[in-house]
This record gives C-alpha cells, structure tokens and sequence, in this order.
C-alpha cells in the first residue's frame, strides 16, 4: 500500500485551530461533513486521524508508515554522509 505526505497549515475556525483533511484521503474513503474520524495522541506530538476502527488493520497501517519514515531517514542519513 503506498503511504503518501503531506504539509498542513492549522486554521482558526471559530475559537478553535483546525487542520484540513487531504483530498486524496477524502475521495478513497468517502468522508463526508457529519463523518466520523478515530483521533489517537500523545504528547510527544504525535496525532493520528484515522477512518479505520479494526486494531489490527490501523496497526498494519502504522507499521507501513514507520517503515517508510524508517527509510526515509536512512536515506537523509546516506545523503547527509556523502556532503562530508
């Protein structure tokens, strides 16, 4: 499954802050205005919007997102190595 980013700037709305969703998001699962998200946090800053309630398809979900930062970094890492 491929895993996709994106930069999002926070919004006032109203006396709240707010973060649009993005639209490919929107389109494959059909959110729609009165749609119901699942939120996980921490405090490290970590948010996680989710449209799935199953454990075991989010964790699999998350361990696909790990993975891609993983390599990312690696990746970053090599980069940064070859500029010394």
């Amino acid at each position: 499954m491929p895993v996709f980013e994106s930069d999002r700037k926070v919004q006032e709305f109203g006396s709240s802050l707010a973060l649009t969703l993005p639209s490919l998001f929107v389109k494959v699962h059909e959110v729609e205005k009165g749609s119901v998200l699942k939120v996980y946090y921490g405090l490290e800053g970590v948010l996680i919007v989710t449209w799935m309630n199953e454990p075991d398809s989010l964790r699999k979900g998350l361990l696909e997102i790990i993975d891609m930062l993983g390599k990312k970094v690696l990746a970053q890492k090599k980069s940064e190595g070859a500029h010394i």
